[in-house]
């Protein structure tokens, strides 16, 4: 394997350690483009080590096979990113190989090559795509209740749905526009960011996500929760990717803690997010409005606290 792509666009060659293409490098390469920086963002976007279904294809397909030999057997092909590797003299399109567009494979049978994009998806929970469309996850019932909070009160999430004893996340991604986890950009670092790191990304849209998971008491926002949207035919961050990830909501289920606080501040430090904030909180207080009496709670505190200071 010898080049770094982004669908048909050649990025990196790895084997020369030359930049191709700088707009369209992972965020994380950007400031050092070498072979130790993919190796590092690579490492991010392989889900083998902490996801038990992918560990399992991993097993059945190439034993304890190492890294080079699955990359580049599967061509590090994803349902995330538009990211291949190929070799440097090899003709195939990025349309004939990707899994947004062709067959993958998903454990079924005797594993005959190709993309196995389950490999190329990060997170502590077991998942498997099921479809270019779907994404499986195991357990994790109050995602979908934490998704129809946010889609009804217009928030911008990924889309829900019960599955086979557990449930799916409808892909927001597609060839034109990529997910790029904030663990993968250069912007934030696991234990090294901050909510003020989040407004300044993001704005109003990362108030918003700070918001929402104070209300459901979701202590687990670290950056492979959340990130941004690029187009992969130019690499422009065009904004925050829909929300995801709400497994760890009611990790707070009382009415006074850090997030609460945290939003609360943010509220009183900023006349928009206030605006905003009031707004979406008044929806969740409404009679009208269904959702656990918890979350209708927590609403009303950070109402409290923002008014009260």
């Amino acid at each position: 394997m010898s080049v770094l792509m982004c669908k048909d666009n050649a990025v990196y060659d790895i084997e020369a350690e030359q930049l191709l293409n700088y707009n369209l490098l992972p965020g994380a390469m950007r400031s050092i483009f070498d072979n130790n920086s993919l190796k590092n963002w690579l490492k991010k976007r392989y889900s083998s080590g902490t996801n038990t279904l992918a560990r399992q294809l991993r097993g059945i397909t190439f034993g304890q096979g190492n890294r080079i030999a699955i990359d580049k057997t599967t061509r590090a092909l994803s349902l995330s990113d538009c990211y291949w590797i190929k070799d440097r003299d090899d003709n195939i399109r990025f349309k004939d190989i990707s899994p947004y567009y062709a067959d993958f494979w998903k454990g079924d049978g005797k594993y005959a090559g190709g993309a196995i994009p389950t490999l190329y998806v990060p997170g502590y929970i077991s998942k498997a795509w099921i479809s270019s469309e779907y994404l499986y996850k195991t357990g994790c019932a109050i995602e979908i209740e934490c998704a129809d909070i946010c889609l009804k009160l217009g928030l911008n999430c990924a889309c829900v749905k019960e599955y086979d004893k557990g449930i799916i996340v409808k892909n927001f991604t597609n060839p034109q526009f990529m997910l790029e986890q904030a663990d993968m950009s250069g912007n934030f670092e696991e234990e090294y960011y901050t909510n003020g790191d989040i407004l300044r990304g993001f704005g109003a849209d990362g108030f918003k996500m700070i918001l929402i998971d104070a209300v459901f008491g979701n202590g687990d926002r670290h950056p492979g929760n959340f990130g941004y949207i690029r187009n992969a035919d130019t690499g422009d961050y065009t904004g925050i990717a829909p929300l995801y990830d709400f497994d760890h909501a009611l990790d707070a289920r009382g009415t006074d803690d850090i997030l609460i606080d945290d939003a609360a501040k943010i509220m009183r430090e900023n006349s928009d997010f206030a605006a905003i904030g009031l707004e979406l909180l008044g929806k969740i207080i409404s009679d009208g409005f269904v959702c656990r009496p918890v979350f209708k709670d927590r609403s009303k505190i950070i109402i409290k606290k923002f008014t009260e200071g």
